[in-house]
């Protein structure tokens, strides 16, 4: 087999027995690159080609192909945010947290970080967020400039060591509620700035199934 054959993402696939296994084909089959490895964490379980499409059903996710591997892969844009998910420009709707670099999307399995009802402070500490969480932006070279984090339906800045890590990795950090961190990052990605997102859903939910947890 050539190497051109074995790098092709997706094939037409019907409908999957269930969704799991859907999204475990579609991340064995992604074509990785050099400058991005997925890092061995169970924070970041798959990749996602832009131009794939992945339908929601009652059950989760029900379908998923993608289009001939040619030419340039359009840049990743949320055209709308709801309870379903992140709607890409190019119809993907990703139910879950999403991570967006080096114009790729990859699920985040992650919740919103809850709100201590006295402090109205993000509970960030007891909700087990550490430097893990962010390790993909260590295996990416170039590394952004600019990371957009939206952290849910509310912005609440994390605790001072997250920010020094991801300070010390290069790159600057941008905390706003994930509406708005949307908007910024399509701002900032038409502009051709080098940016990332890391973008929290507005409800806990699972990124592979689209059921609420």
């Amino acid at each position: 087999m050539s190497r051109n054959s074995s790098n092709t993402l997706l094939r037409n696939v019907s409908s999957a027995r269930t969704a799991n296994l859907l999204v475990r084909s579609a991340s064995r089959r992604y074509r990785q690159t050099a400058t991005t490895v997925l890092p061995n964490s169970p924070f970041f379980r798959h990749a996602i080609h832009t131009s794939a499409r992945l339908q929601a059903g009652s059950g989760g996710l029900t379908n998923l192909f993608d289009a001939d591997d040619q030419g340039a892969r359009p840049r990743i844009q949320v055209s709308k945010l709801n309870d379903e998910g992140f709607h890409l420009s190019d119809g993907l709707v990703i139910p879950g947290g999403v991570v967006f670099v080096e114009n790729r999307a990859f699920l985040w399995d992650v919740d919103p970080v809850g709100v201590d009802e006295l402090s109205g402070r993000g509970k960030w500490k007891e909700e087990g967020w550490t430097k893990e969480r962010f390790a993909i932006f260590e295996m990416v070279v170039p590394r952004p400039e600019i990371l957009i984090l939206g952290t849910g339906k509310s912005a609440l800045p994390p605790p001072p060591e997250l920010r020094e890590y991801i300070s010390r990795l290069g790159i600057s950090l941008d905390i706003m509620d994930t509406r708005n961190a949307c908007s910024t990052f399509n701002l900032l990605a038409e502009e051709g700035r080098t940016v990332a997102a890391a973008l929290m859903p507005l409800k806990k939910v699972d990124p592979r199934t689209g059921d609420t947890r």
